[in-house]
């Protein structure tokens, strides 16, 4: 086993098996894929994990920087795929072609276009509205951009029980004393007193 990638073994933990657990940590799978597709020259794999392992620490420290320049880069290289493929679009000679070549070249700028938005989302965050209260009967909108200010709440008083009767000039108990008509005031309703004993029915 390479002395760059021994770690500490645990206690029930043979030296194959944690060969085995680096090996396929992401790092040294990446590093295993570079260096045997000749993209580093003649770099040693131990090189290449230290490397990653390195990259990789500082992106679990906050520090987003590299993945920031990786996809800066993609963004570059998708934008030169899509100058490519549209100019070659535009030279062909058959619809079949043309339509080929542009298809590609749309898909090659809408990955630019995504790959910019991930960018923009790397450096700023949607911000996550937390609600204390679902609305489920009314449409509501939600803004997840981000304000300038935030906006102060008004507190509101809660309204008070009232009698519909009250506000909106109706009553709720038909059976209850109305007042008299402006029609013929000496004919108001009848008191209790002036009922009659027995009612008919």
């Amino acid at each position: 086993m390479s002395s760059a990638l021994k770690e500490k073994l645990t206690m029930e933990e043979t030296e194959e098996q944690a060969f085995a657990r680096n090996c396929l940590t992401p790092e040294t799978l990446s590093a295993a894929l570079l260096v045997s597709s000749n993209l580093l020259g003649e770099s040693p794999v131990t090189d290449v994990v230290l490397e990653l392992k390195r990259q990789t620490a500082a992106i679990n420290n906050g520090d987003m920087t590299r993945a920031e320049n990786m996809l800066v880069a993609q963004a570059h290289t998708l934008d030169v795929l899509f100058a490519q493929l549209a100019s070659r679009a535009l030279r062909a000679k058959h619809m079949d072609g043309l339509q080929s070549y542009m298809r590609l070249a749309l898909k090659a700028q809408n990955q630019a276009r995504a790959t910019l938005q991930t960018l923009t989302e790397l450096k700023i965050p949607k911000q996550v509205a937390f609600v204390k209260q679902a609305n489920i009967g009314n449409q509501v909108q939600v803004n997840n951009g981000i304000q300038e200010k935030p906006a102060r709440t008004r507190k509101t008083k809660k309204m008070q029980n009232e009698l519909l009767e009250v506000e909106h000039g109706k009553r709720m108990d038909t059976r209850a004393t109305g007042a008299a008509g402006g029609a013929d005031p000496a004919m108001a309703t009848l008191g209790a007193k002036h009922r009659t004993a027995k009612r008919r029915g």
